[in-house]
C-alpha cells in the first residue's frame, strides 16, 4: 500500500507541477509575442509620422525635375519621364519592403518554445527516474 500511495503522491504533486510549468510557459510566450507586437508598432508608427512629410518633399522634386525637364522637351514629355522613373523607383522599394517582412519573419515566441522543449524532456527524464525508483521499491 505505500507504493501505490507514494505513486498516488508523485501523479499528484506531477499533474500540479505540470499544470504550473504550462501556465508559466504561455505566460512566457504571450510576453515574448506581446514584445515583438510592440515593436513592430512603434516602427510602424514612426514611418507613418515620416510619410506626409516625404510626400510634401517629393511633390517638390518632382515638380523641380519635370520643370528642368521642360527647358529640353516638351511638359508632357517631362512628365512621363519623371512618371517612369517612380515607377522604377517604387517597384524597387516594393522588393526591398517585401524582403524586409520576410526577414523580421512572425512574432513567433522562439524562446518560450525552446524552454517548453527543455521543460518536456526534464519532466520525461525525472518521470523516468521516478518510476524507476518506484518500481525497486
Amino acid at each position: 500500500m505505500f507504493a501505490a500511495d507514494r505513486v498516488q503522491d508523485l501523479l499528484r504533486r506531477l499533474r500540479e507541477d505540470v499544470a504550473a510549468l504550462i501556465h508559466s510557459e504561455i505566460e512566457l510566450a504571450k510576453t515574448e509575442v506581446i514584445e515583438k507586437v510592440k515593436t513592430h508598432a512603434k516602427a510602424a508608427v514612426l514611418v507613418a509620422i515620416a510619410l506626409p512629410f516625404v510626400l510634401l518633399a517629393l511633390f517638390a522634386f518632382l515638380f523641380a525635375a519635370i520643370a528642368a525637364l521642360a527647358l529640353v522637351v516638351p511638359w508632357w514629355a517631362a512628365g512621363l519621364i519623371v512618371g517612369g522613373v517612380l515607377v522604377l523607383i517604387a517597384a524597387v522599394l516594393a522588393l526591398l519592403g517585401m524582403r524586409s517582412m520576410r526577414k523580421a519573419g512572425a512574432p513567433t515566441p522562439n524562446e518560450a518554445i525552446i524552454e517548453a522543449m527543455a521543460t518536456v524532456d526534464d519532466l520525461t527524464k525525472t518521470m523516468e527516474e521516478e518510476l524507476d525508483e518506484v518500481r525497486s521499491a
